[in-house]
């Protein structure tokens, strides 16, 4: 019975984060700064990470690969701000944490599933290093495609729910500030 308890408790902590997440994985695309778009997508990948793990704990294989590169992924966020605040190149940081990323993969390796965010976070490793919100939002597109399948196998629906309005987010914001403004400038 305290094992049913515990297993009840550990999917709510699981949705209760994954909605944390999804508000804050949608959310940061209708910020115009930058610092603003990569310190909200900071904190949701950590409410993602912390899903994850719980995913992991209830026995979902490959959960671990999401929760490591996330919980990496709020750190090089905040680290992207930092380094553009003082005007320093992010160069360092794309190449650490891609290593990183890629390490991990190995490490946490479940099977070609774990290609999914492997890959998703080296994209948007890239991405969040561009101070261009326009290119940002470009680049980043691809990523929300592999979360929203590698979410989809090991049935995080919370996380499918947010990498697909974050893609509809991006859409809207790409049309907001890069379509719509330049048909207002011409």
């Amino acid at each position: 019975m305290q094992f049913l308890m515990w297993l009840f408790d550990m999917r709510v902590l699981n949705e209760i984060f994954g909605i944390i997440g999804l508000i804050l994985c949608i959310i940061p695309f209708q910020f115009k700064k930058y610092k603003h778009i990569v310190l909200c997508k900071m904190v949701s990948e950590l409410s993602f990470a912390v899903q994850y793990f719980l995913k992991g704990l209830m026995g979902k294989q490959g959960a671990y690969t999401g929760a490591l590169i996330d919980m990496v992924s709020g750190g090089r966020n905040f680290l992207y701000h930092k380094f553009n605040e003082k005007g320093k190149s992010t160069l360092p940081v794309v190449i650490v944490f891609s290593a990183v990323v890629i390490g991990i993969g190995v490490f946490s390796w479940a099977g070609p599933i774990s290609l999914l965010p492997i890959l998703a976070k080296l994209i948007t490793t890239v991405s969040y290093s561009i101070k261009n919100e326009r290119l940002l939002r470009y680049i980043t597109l691809p990523s929300c495609i592999l979360w929203i399948a590698y979410n989809a196998v090991i049935c995080v629906w919370a996380g499918v729910a947010a990498d697909s309005l974050a893609l509809v987010s991006i859409l809207i914001a790409i049309y907001k500030f890069d379509i719509r403004k330049k048909r207002i400038q011409s």
